[in-house]
């Protein structure tokens, strides 16, 4: 489902809640979605705020931009972020998706 993430961040929220449900720390507010691992699983995270403003954070990658709308894959496997001048696509590791069992 995509959302242009400024007039949906109750949804959005929801949706990012459900996607890293389990796989680490998520924190939710009116103003931004988190998420982190956990160690020892493989150290990335995620932080989206309420103007569409992203911090990413992975091993050897980091990436800072502003998106307008959000799509989330239907398996919860990864997300696309798209803006006037570009796209980014935050996929969770494998080792994390394992925890879901």
């Amino acid at each position: 489902m995509k959302y242009e993430i400024s007039r949906a961040w109750d949804e959005v929220s929801l949706r990012f809640h459900q996607m890293f449900d389990g796989l680490g720390l998520v924190e939710l507010n009116e103003q931004r979605a988190e998420f982190r691992s956990l160690p020892p699983a493989v150290s990335t995270g995620i932080s989206l705020d309420r103007q569409g403003r992203l911090l990413a954070n992975m091993p050897l990658h980091s990436i800072q931009s502003t998106f307008t709308t959000i799509t989330f894959d239907e398996g919860m496997r990864f997300l696309l972020l798209e803006g006037p001048e570009r796209s980014y696509t935050y996929t969770v590791p494998s080792e994390l998706l394992a925890l879901r069992g």
